[in-house]
């Protein structure tokens, strides 16, 4: 009887047994939910007035608007061609132990001109809200109120218009040997944010 069990495993082609083999471990490993991808968090959609937390910050949006006039901010369009100003409020904490500026130099920054409009390509510029500071420094756990402004066209934006925005994260890294220091890198899209635009006439 045995004798007959190893011809009959003789005469299966050994490519046929190597595929069998394999659909069987394939069905085992599927069973258990070795094959599953790993999932993958979905992005934190939140609210006007709602706060996000990433890249050791603390941001909240709390309106967006349309506006003529600058107010403190050094921000210049020209009236002539019609160029308007869209503002986005920001209410932002810096949760990390030590003072950091609200920009950064890279084209993806992990800062608060990080937050990007959907249709816009460009940085916003970043302006104290009580006193029009560009760029400003934002102390460890201390609130501040920024405007991130971008010079846009007569028709580009218009009242009652819904944006989409993106706010950023990023993994805190301490740079060894030559690059010492604190860096934020592996700047990515932390949460989605939809604003309603308010007109602000002058």
């Amino acid at each position: 009887m045995l004798g007959w069990a190893r011809r009959s495993i003789d005469l299966i082609p050994t490519s046929w047994m190597i595929t069998g083999a394999g659909a069987v471990l394939l069905a085992a490993t599927a069973l258990f939910g070795g094959l599953e991808a790993a999932a993958v968090d979905p992005i934190p959609v939140v609210s006007v007035g709602e706060t996000f937390a990433g890249s050791d910050l603390e941001m909240t949006v709390t309106g967006v608007e349309l506006r003529d006039d600058r107010g403190p901010m050094a921000i210049f369009p020209d009236e002539e061609k019609g160029e308007r100003i869209l503002v986005v409020t920001v209410d932002a904490v810096n949760t990390f132990a030590t003072p950091r500026g609200a920009t950064s130099l890279s084209e993806s920054s992990p800062m608060i001109d990080g937050i990007r409009i959907e249709g816009l390509e460009a940085k916003g510029e970043v302006f104290r809200a009580d006193d029009g500071r560009i760029s400003p420094t934002l102390q460890p756990d201390v609130p501040a109120r920024l405007l991130l402004a971008w010079i846009v066209g007569p028709g580009d934006f218009h009242d009652g218009d819904e944006i989409a925005l993106t706010l950023p994260d990023s993994t805190h890294y301490v740079g060894q040997s030559v690059m010492r220091g604190d860096y934020w890198t592996d700047v990515r899209v932390g949460a989605t944010l939809s604003a309603t635009i308010d007109e602000v006439n002058s």
